[in-house]
């Protein structure tokens, strides 16, 4: 408003100069407003005004000043004015066209004067000495070069902190008291003696903060520490379970066989439920289990559910599956993966990648394989993959990332593990199945696989009651490391033996990134209750990075799963303990 108070005051004192400059006409006629006047014959004026004694000269210009001269009034006094005001439409002109009455020439924008931010307004009556006065971008009065606030009027501040409402980080309070340093003002600040204030962003101060790590609040087992810095948080999630697997959020999904029924339920990542138990499928069989598999893609979450229809032996057996998406809803209810015309099928096995694709086999003797889209549909339909007369032990690991993967399976107890690469479309990396020498491994199911994201994949088996082997093979099938582990002897104790030691369901080896966490295995007759069981982490190339021990209660010790934050799964069947810092 200052700035254009200024401008109309220059615009005022600019007409002044027209008029006490102009035609001697517009001021005399000026003047005889509302008076008598005669004129005598020398052109004089005269007026009166009340005083009858009282007569004007006339009027003469010269040099553009404009002087009055009084004659004597009838008293014998003479008065002289220096100067006389012309008024003429409410403007009034002087020997200072500004009204300043030393006489002192106009200032304002073009006038002459010392001018040191060259702004054409001279220092006299410069606004804004370090910069332009007529550059005033927000309109608010305050040329920009002094403006307090560009985005907004200098005037308005409401909280009187010295910073306009637009340029206010806190309108609540004054900007410049910040007692924690953090750059929030205290009187907008939640948390205003911490920095920082809420950093696992669960509410809470971090003055005030059990776990820096998460949310206080989540304390699924109740033992008073919140799960984000529990190392062992124990989730009791009902009924004892046949299979379970978890995203890389930690979304977690179980299935539970109940002949004839299928159950399913889903928790998301913060453990909360997803979607409560519900039947799934339903089966027929010649046993009393339908050997389900549950797993879940750990990016797009969607579930894949399998299970043997019929039962082993029996003709016209098959491998049904049901896809549901990453709300538990079906997708696929109810699909035949594969069909066994006739020969044992308990020991399929299938696996998922990050998106839903997925792999299913079997071998009832020739060793066949399908491959499913992420939508549920059969991208390639079954086909052979070898014939090595694997009666039994079959198992799948995909590189999750791109969908390749590979198959193996194994003759009777001896020498005789065979695997075969795939590529994403189904069709073959290997020409044929390559044999893995072992020297001996157990029965029908000694063995099991595993593949990370850089199609480095690892094989895992017990040669003897006192031993676990590994063997880590680069991208292109060449082998990198072998590596063992001695175990107890564990066949000459109560209940226990090598038999089988991969029979349970859903035994590929989980990542932690690109490394494989690999356990000791076995098969529990009579399972032993605080037992101890060893798991340790070992990268592409073979070398241990990690090891420790458990003694939750593992039917089989590969009982285990991973999620991307590095946390394990261990699953006795009724609870799930979610570990961290292990192994």
């Amino acid at each position: 408003m200052a700035m254009r108070i200024k401008h109309r005051r220059w615009v005022v004192a600019l007409l002044g100069l027209v008029v006490g400059c102009g035609d001697d006409a517009i001021s005399s006629a000026s003047d005889t407003q509302g008076s008598d006047s005669d004129s005598d014959s020398s052109g004089a004026t005269t007026s009166t005004t009340g005083d009858p004694g009282t007569s004007s000269a006339a009027s003469t210009s010269s040099g553009g000043a404009t002087s009055t001269s009084s004659s004597s009034s009838s008293s014998g006094e003479s008065t002289t004015s220096a100067t006389t005001s012309a008024t003429t439409d409410a403007i009034t002109t002087s020997g200072d066209p500004t009204g300043d009455p030393t006489g002192d020439p106009p200032c304002g924008p073009g006038a002459e004067g010392p001018d040191a931010d060259d702004d054409t307004v001279p220092d006299a009556c410069d606004l804004c000495p370090a910069g332009d006065d007529l550059s005033d971008a927000d309109a608010d009065g305050v040329p920009d070069a002094c403006d307090l606030c560009l985005a907004g009027d200098d005037a308005l501040d409401d909280d009187a902190d010295g910073v306009p409402d637009a340029c206010d980080a806190c309108l609540d309070g004054d900007d410049a008291l910040d007692a924690d340093a953090d750059g929030a003002p205290d009187a907008c600040d939640a948390c205003p003696l911490d920095n920082p204030d809420d950093p696992d962003a669960d509410g809470i101060c971090t003055a005030d903060d059990i776990c820096p790590k998460g949310d206080d609040d989540l304390d699924f087992d109740q033992d008073g520490l919140p799960d984000a810095c529990d190392t062992e948080v124990v989730l009791d999630l009902g009924p004892a379970h046949t299979d379970y697997d978890v995203a890389g959020d930690g979304a977690l999904v179980l299935v539970r066989d109940a002949k004839p029924n299928l159950y399913v339920t889903c928790y998301n990542g913060d453990r909360s439920l997803r979607r409560a138990e519900f039947i799934a499928a339903t089966y027929t069989s010649n046993a009393g289990t339908a050997w389900p598999e549950i797993h879940i893609a750990r990016q797009s979450q969607k579930v894949l559910l399998t299970w043997l229809e019929a039962g082993n032996g029996q003709p016209n057996s098959q491998i049904r599956y049901a896809l549901l998406d990453d709300k538990c809803q079906p997708i696929v209810a109810s699909g035949t993966a594969l069909a066994i015309p006739n020969g044992y099928g308990e020991m399929y096995d299938a696996a998922i990648d990050a998106v839903g694709n997925a792999v299913v086999a079997v071998s009832p003797s020739e060793t066949q394989i399908v491959h499913l889209s992420a939508d549920g549909a059969v991208k390639k339909a079954q086909a052979v993959a070898f014939n090595i007369g694997a009666v039994y032990g079959t198992h799948l690991a995909v590189n999750q990332a791109t969908g390749e993967g590979v198959v193996a399976a194994q003759v009777h107890s001896g020498n005789g593990i065979y695997y075969r690469r795939f590529n994403a479309d189904g069709s073959w990396k290997d020409n044929a199945a390559v044999h893995m020498s072992v020297d001996y491994h157990y029965w029908y199911d000694g063995f099991t696989v595993g593949m990370n994201d850089k199609s480095n994949f690892v094989f895992l088996w017990r040669p003897t009651g006192t031993l676990i082997k590994m063997r880590f093979y680069a991208a292109d099938g060449s082998i990198t490391a072998d590596a063992q582990r001695a175990t107890i002897d564990f066949e000459t104790w109560n209940g226990g033996h090598c038999y089988d030691s991969f029979r349970m369901r859903h035994q590929e080896i989980p990542l932690r990134g690109d490394n494989f966490i690999l356990g000791e295995v076995y098969n529990w007759i009579t399972p032993q209750q605080n037992r101890t069981v060893h798991h340790f982490e070992y990268t592409p190339a073979g070398q241990e990075i990690g090891a420790a021990s458990t003694k939750v209660n593992l039917p089989e010790g590969l009982t285990i799963r991973a999620d991307l934050s590095g946390a394990v799964y261990l699953s006795d069947h009724k609870d799930v303990h979610v570990l961290t810092e292990y192994p």
